[in-house]
């Protein structure tokens, strides 16, 4: 009994941890997005004026 619950407990702390990394997985590739779109116009200036 002692061992299915201690097995319970592990598999639940697994999954919070793999949604927390999935959260901030997300955020990251959005934060990356809106930098890659920042430099998008001043990059195409500067194509244009070579």
């Amino acid at each position: 009994m002692n061992k299915k619950i201690t097995l319970m407990m592990l598999l639940l702390m697994t999954a919070t941890i793999g949604a927390y990394a999935q959260g901030n997985g997300i955020a990251g590739i959005n934060e990356a997005t809106k930098m890659v779109t920042s430099y998008f116009d001043p990059g195409t200036k500067l194509i244009y004026a070579v």
